[in-house]
């Protein structure tokens, strides 16, 4: 059986990046009233719409949700074992790894930006390191840069960003010139997370069109 590997990162990316920004998860949150938080867009939102149409235009050919493949199998050749039962069946694997990865990410990342006057408001003497984090701001930028290279669309950006807003700090171009305008006090711990993030999303978008780029067909 000739595997496409191509079509099955596509699968698997989607699925990622729809369960993790749109679909969202309970997690623990001691800070919340309940308990529990949700995390991502929702797929009952507006927001969520169009973070789902960008996700089908960015990984085209993916089915990214399992009724859509079980669509596909149903209503093609189900006697044909290789070309549609496997075939299909490998699609509906990668997308639970892909949406296993995300529930992960999700579980172990506590990412929420705000500006920085109102984060720090009595000023932040050091840049603090977390892992799990920098593996979000990784993701985001492979999302970033494959919506980016991937959709000829005007659109497709905003509604990116918009889904990434709770884990890359797009404000942070503000954050220095506030810093900048006000004191200096805060210089260091503003500037790393803005040279350090920005250049972590930059490493996500170059990783994930690497690997796009060597994928056996």
């Amino acid at each position: 059986m000739n595997v496409n590997w191509k079509g099955l990162m596509n699968e698997l990316g989607g699925a990622f990046a729809v369960m993790w920004l749109v679909f969202g998860i309970t997690v623990i949150d001691a800070e919340s009233a309940t308990g529990t938080s949700v995390v991502g867009l929702g797929l009952a939102s507006l927001g969520g719409m169009l973070a789902l149409a960008v996700a089908w235009m960015a990984f085209a050919g993916a089915h990214i949700l399992p009724p859509v493949t079980w669509m596909h199998i149903v209503t093609g050749d189900v006697s044909d074992v290789e070309g549609n039962w496997m075939a299909n069946g490998m699609k509906l694997v990668a997308q639970i790894i892909g949406a296993a990865l995300a529930i992960f990410l999700m579980a172990e990342t506590t990412a929420d930006y705000v500006e920085y006057a109102t984060a720090h408001a009595d000023g932040q003497d050091a840049y603090v390191f977390d892992i799990m984090t920098t593996l979000s701001l990784v993701a985001a930028g492979a999302v970033l840069g494959h919506i980016n290279t991937n959709v000829d669309n005007s659109w497709a950006m905003p509604v990116a960003v918009l889904a990434t807003a709770g884990i890359v700090n797009y404000a942070s171009a503000g954050d220095m010139a506030s810093m900048l305008m006000n004191e200096t006090g805060d210089m260091l711990a503003v500037a790393v997370p803005w040279i350090v993030d920005g250049a972590t999303v930059g490493i996500g978008a170059l990783v994930a069109g690497t690997i796009a780029d060597n994928l056996p067909e």
